[in-house]
Formats: structure tokens, sequence, C-alpha cells
């Protein structure tokens, strides 16, 4: 509701249907097929929804079920193999099996199997998880060493009016101290950069420019910022949805962007492409276009469609290669996992988290990014304009970090990981199952109408007669 009260309403209204809407048709398979059905569907068809949440273009998966244990990180060591889903299964079998021992009790029938089950779901993953946090090391391999600033804007009337000049001179004297150490990866927040950038002159930015000034007697060091760019398209017969055109006429695209700037080589660039819904994409938009031209959502100063890459890829220090997530894209598990499947040693998240102001928004946004730690075995490097910052470790657990309203920076050494987890090698596959299954029961469900429709016509026809 600070970001945007019609966002923050309509998400909370959309979110609760969408819920609901998963027991209607658990009652009606019940009704359709029994107790035994409705118990193993409840669970099937909660986690097809968690899973269509995550890949539709109305996605907002931020109350999965398996983000509760974000900060209970060893309890969910086992998430390497699950993934946020697994932990939505756990949540769903546990209550479902309580449930189901307590009507029996009710029922003064015998309950010992059901609570055996209760206890055996509940304490083997425990005991799993404390397995995983033993055998584990996480301080094996190559050390890299990494400064997360934190500039500290207000977002909402400050960020975006305060000049480009004014917040770089505030880095630089935040950075002052840290050059003789000679870091390998300096990490500035989501868009830091508020001057407009062309990508075809990034360049001759002037504030490209000057960032490289800072690297000249630290060629070895590089820096990861936020950006806001454009590209102009040049081929306008396949415009995308997401083109824009001047007022001179010219087309061209809008990106959120990260930024990996050199010392001697060419600026790497990364865009945005898992994109809030309202905010940076229009969900659906031929239907949906014309509601968020009339009420639109301003985040970050810019509203409307936002470019996307084209396929996912890494960008590549000197030190290995670096998976580059932009603020929302940090909530999902399997597209984290993509890029780590593709080479990533470590796992950079830059973000804004101020649009909700001080609630617990940003403290669960950090605490999420200690789910991506353990899903993937790898270090997470977390810069935040007004908090949280922070720095994570393979097991989730959170090294150092700066609070909510502070400026500073962190000093960190972070050790670079190759090894793939089951799950960065194959991600949701819980959903996928549960979406599968869930689709055979819906089709039984449909199908048992038909019938029923079927006979009562006969039934009818019969009686007429």
């Amino acid at each position: 509701m600070n970001a945007h009260w019609g966002g923050g309403l309509f998400a909370s209204i959309f979110n609760a249907s969408l819920m609901s809407l998963v027991f209607v048709l658990v009652y009606k398979l019940k009704k359709q097929m029994g107790d035994k059905h409705a118990y193993l569907a409840f669970s099937i068809i909660w986690l097809a929804f968690e899973y269509l949440h995550l890949n539709w273009e109305m996605t907002w998966p931020w109350m999965s079920l398996g983000n509760v244990f974000a900060e209970m990180t060893t309890w969910i060591q086992w998430y390497e193999y699950t993934g946020v889903l697994g932990g939505s299964l756990w949540v769903l079998l546990i209550n479902s099996l309580i449930y189901y021992s307590l009507s029996r009790i009710m029922g003064r029938r015998t309950v010992i199997k059901s609570i055996v089950f209760v206890l055996a779901f509940l304490f083997i993953p425990l005991w799993k998880s404390n397995q995983l946090v033993s055998d584990f090391d996480v301080n094996s391999g190559e050390q890299v060493n990494v400064v997360i600033v934190q500039p500290n804007y207000e977002p909402h009337f400050e960020k975006f009016k305060v000049p480009q000049q004014l917040q770089l001179q505030r880095v630089e004297g935040l950075l002052d101290s840290v050059w003789q150490t000679n870091p390998d990866l300096i990490v500035l927040p989501e868009t830091f950069i508020t001057d407009w950038i062309w990508e075809s002159r990034i360049e001759s930015s002037p504030v490209i420019e000057r960032m490289k000034l800072w690297l000249n007697e630290n060629p070895e060091t590089q820096i990861l910022t936020g950006a806001s760019t454009g590209r102009v398209l040049n081929e306008v017969d396949n415009l995308k949805s997401t083109a824009r055109r001047s007022q001179g006429g010219t087309w061209y695209e809008v990106f959120n962007t990260a930024l990996l700037i050199s010392a001697d080589k060419p600026t790497q660039i990364f865009h945005k492409s898992k994109l809030v819904p309202g905010a940076e994409m229009t969900p659906f938009s031929s239907i949906l276009k014309p509601f968020f031209e009339n009420f639109p959502i301003e985040l970050g100063g810019t509203i409307g469609n936002f470019g996307v890459n084209d396929s996912i890829f890494n960008l590549r220090t000197h030190q290995g290669d670096i998976a580059s997530m932009i603020c929302y894209e940090s909530v999902f598990g399997a597209y984290v996992s993509e890029f780590v499947n593709k080479g990533a040693d470590w796992i950079c998240i830059i973000t804004n988290d101020g649009w909700w102001k001080e609630t617990y928004g940003h403290q669960q946004h950090n605490a999420y990014a200690r789910l991506r730690a353990i899903e993937n075995r790898r270090f997470v490097v977390r810069s935040a304009n007004t908090g949280i910052s922070s720095v994570i470790n393979p097991q989730g657990r959170v090294e150092q970090f700066l609070l909510y309203g502070e400026s500073g920076i962190i000093e960190a050494s972070i050790i670079k990981s190759s090894k793939l987890s089951f799950y960065s090698r194959y991600g949701d596959y819980i959903g996928r199952l549960a979406s599968f299954l869930a689709i055979i029961y819906l089709l039984q469900l449909v199908l048992t109408y038909l019938k029923n429709d079927k006979i009562d016509l006969k039934s009818l026809k019969n009686e007429n007669l």
C-alpha cells in the first residue's frame, strides 16, 4: 500500500481470491470423489496454484507457504533438493495429517497410525536439515573480496530528485577507505544511476565515465550498479508489445538494468526480466492495458512496460560469473537457479526496498534471499538503496548486514562455488508434477459433472414418458 494504494489493494484481493478458489475446487472434488481424494487433492491443487503464480503474467509468489521458513533456515537446509515448494508441501502435509487425526479422534476411531505419520513428516525433515548443516563447509573455495554500498535515499521523494552528481559524491565518500584493499567487486543498488542512459552510447555517458575514473588506479576492481537504460529499435516491422514511441517518432524500449563496469572493457548489460505486474509490465495487455493507462502505477520514476532479456546469461567478472538479480527477480527460486545452472559462482541482488517504508516488506525480501542461498548453495551479496544490505552464506546465515535507513558499506570476503545442487539442476519439479496431477483431477471433476448431467437428462426424459 505504501508503494501504491491501488496496487496493494488489488494484490490483496486478487491473491485471496485465487487461494479461495483452491478450497472451492477441493470442496467440489470431495463431494464428487470422497474424502480420501480431497485430502490428496488439497496439497496437489495448492502446489499447482503456487507453481502457476510463479510462472504466469499475474505472478505474485510472495505468499508461497514455503517462504514462511525464511527466518528458520536451520530447519530447511533440504531446500537444496526441493526449493520453496518443498516447504509448501511440508506445511500442507502436516496440516492435512493433523486435520485427519482430529477428525478420527472426534469420530472415536484409532489415531495411532496418523499420529506416527505426523511425527515422522515433522521430524525427519528437521533431522535431515541438521545433518546437512553439520556436513556442509561454507569456507572451502576461492575467495572474492566484495564491497556493498548502501547510499540510503528515500525512494518516494528523494531518490529520483537528488541530482546524480550529489549521489555520486556520497558514494565516493563511502568508498574512500576501500580502494587501498583492492576489492574485486563493488556492488551498488538498483537504479543507483538515475540519469538516463542510451545503451548505444553507454561508454560516453558522464556517469559511466566518472565510475571508470574511479577504477583507473584499481583496474582489477569492477562495479555492479543499477540503472535505467533505453535502446532504440531500428526494425519497426515486428515491434514488441514493450516498444514505445517518442514524440519525434522514434521507437525504443526502456529497461531496468544492471551494469557491470570495468576499467578497460566494455560495460556489460543485463535487463531485469521478472517484472512487477502493473508497475513494470501490463499482464494480459490486450485486456488490461486500458485499465493501467487510466490508473498507472509509478515505481522508480518510470511508468509502463519495460523490456526484458531475450535469454538467460550471467555477467562475467574477473573472478567468475555472477547471477545479477534485480529486486523482484530474487523471489523466484527456479529463475535464479537457471543462472546458477549456467555457471554463476555467486549471486548478487541489487534492490530498492524503500517503497514499503518501515513495514516488514524489506525484512521479508532480505529473508527470501536466504532461501536462494540454500537452494543453490551459493553466497548471496545484496545491495539495497535504503536497506537491508547483507552478505548471506550458502547455509542461509546472514554474516553481515546494514539496517534499513542506514548509510554505509560492507566489506566482505565470500567464497565462490561451481558445484550444482539438485534444485539448481532441476528447479521446481514439485510444481511441474503437481500441475500435471491437478489437471488430471480437474478433468475428472469435469467428466463427473458431464456424466451426472447426462443421467439427470435421461431421468427427466423417462419421467415425461
